[in-house]
């Protein structure tokens, strides 16, 4: 089976042919009156040990690990002390606010022991997101439908594993951040990836969507402001999506991280009147704190207890220290971090402006600080590029495949300094057009 699945160029896993199988299986179980529960598993245990063999003869890629390559390559020649332009990594790259550090610090000043915290967060912390999020989007929001998070990574994990069951489908706009699929994989779901297309501004087709929900899809994940592509989702097409989820009973996962980077309010699952939902966001954009590992979560009071179980199992909690300092940060840094993120968006426009001098297409991005440009050259392989690109101008880039089918494309994330832009960018012109296969 394999080798037939090989040479045919298909792929090992076919979810459609899965859900017939296992509907077949549980029709099948009513008709003779057994329990469908055990139908199920037995059809799940079938599958898993077919594609297990066959996984065997030719493993799957990790898209994560694409991303995750280019890293490390670049950490190498920086411990070599190795001067790199950096593309390749999506952290602003302000400092954090002396403000913070202090909140930081008089944690320890006031206590003696730093112990144990609560699992959902410390309460004066969801108090204050909870304030901020009901005036910002002019809902109410408890608490306690706050989580707070070791990373949003982390909170995207969290949700899928506590409401992914094997086999089960888990819907994906692409270009996407490989962590999604990754995450699906662990809990042995289905990423089922919706490809979105440059030629279309990156808008998501309905019609496939709608197609995919109607199979059954246990969830979708929704990326707006998008990484890699800065797309913003409008706010008419944000609530279509949203109808079909309720219509179809899908959950929504959404990944609103990049918010803040964006000219005008991107549309928010927290203003939808929509029920069937999970809304993750982070410090570590807002407020230069990637390396602090702090996020939130927010959704119903009952998902929210269902989820909480992770982090007491994995992590028990976020370290209170932690936590204090970003209560400062949302009191009196908000001010300091707006500024940063304006400049950063300043430097998106330099990028744009030096993309336009090369080889490349590009949409301006909506959001995010990333930009997403194609190399106009047939035959392109951005994962040989980003690795000559670093090798030969010392320029690191994430390579498209990592975000999906698109082997033509790379992502720019736009945080460096701003007078090492047109140099680079320069340097990337100059690989194109000297590009072979």
């Amino acid at each position: 089976m394999a080798e037939l699945k090989e040479a045919s160029k298909l792929p090992i896993i076919d979810t459609d042919a899965e859900q017939a199988v296992l509907d077949n299986l549980t029709g099948t179980s009513k008709e003779l009156g057994l329990p469908v529960s055990f139908a199920r598993q037995l059809g799940e245990l079938l599958i898993e040990e077919s594609v297990r063999e066959q996984e065997g003869t030719r493993p799957k890629q990790s898209k994560d690990l694409l991303m995750k390559e280019i890293f490390e390559l670049t950490q190498k020649l920086l411990a070599k002390r190795e001067r790199v332009t950096r593309f390749e990594v999506g952290e602003p790259n302000f400092p954090a606010s002396p403000q913070v550090i202090r909140g930081l610090t008089e944690t320890f000043r006031k206590n003696k022991v730093v112990g144990y915290g609560p699992a959902s967060g410390i309460p004066e912390l969801r108090k204050a997101l909870a304030e901020e999020m009901s005036a910002e989007h002019k809902v109410k929001i408890d608490p306690d439908q706050i989580l707070i998070m070791p990373g949003g990574r982390f909170a995207i994990f969290a949700t899928i594993t506590s409401y992914v069951l094997p086999l089960e489908r888990v819907l994906i706009p692409q270009p996407a951040w490989p962590a999604y699929e990754e995450c699906v994989d662990f809990a042995k779901g289905r990423a089922v990836p919706i490809n979105t297309k440059f030629e279309d501004d990156w808008e998501l087709d309905l019609g496939k969507l709608e197609s995919e929900m109607k199979k059954g899809a246990r969830m979708m994940v929704l990326n707006s402001p998008n990484n890699p592509t800065g797309k913003i989702v409008g706010r008419k097409r944000f609530e279509e999506i949203l109808q079909l989820a309720e219509k179809y009973g899908t959950m929504v996962l959404s990944d609103e991280v990049y918010e803040r980077y964006a000219r005008a309010k991107p549309p928010s699952v927290l203003e939808s009147g929509a029920e069937n939902w999970v809304y993750i966001n982070s410090f570590s954009k807002q407020f230069s704190l990637t390396g602090w590992r702090i996020a939130y979560l927010v959704t119903t009071k009952e998902r929210a207890n269902r989820i909480r179980r992770v982090v007491q199992t994995a992590v028990t909690c976020v370290p209170e220290f932690t936590q204090r300092a970003v209560l400062v940060a949302l009191k009196k840094g908000r001010r300091e971090a707006d500024r940063n993120i304006k400049a950063i968006l300043g430097k998106v426009e330099v990028t744009c402006r030096e993309l336009s001098k090369i080889d490349v297409s590009f949409h301006k991005p909506e959001g995010s600080f990333y930009v997403f440009p194609k190399a106009n050259k047939p035959g392109f392989d951005s994962v040989k590029f980003a690795r000559q690109l670093l090798e030969q101008h010392h320029v690191s880039i994430s390579p498209g495949l990592a975000f999906g089918d698109y082997p033509a494309f790379f992502r720019l994330a736009v945080s460096l300094p701003r007078a090492q832009i047109p140099s680079a960018i320069k340097s990337i012109g100059e690989a194109i057009d000297s590009w072979q296969q």
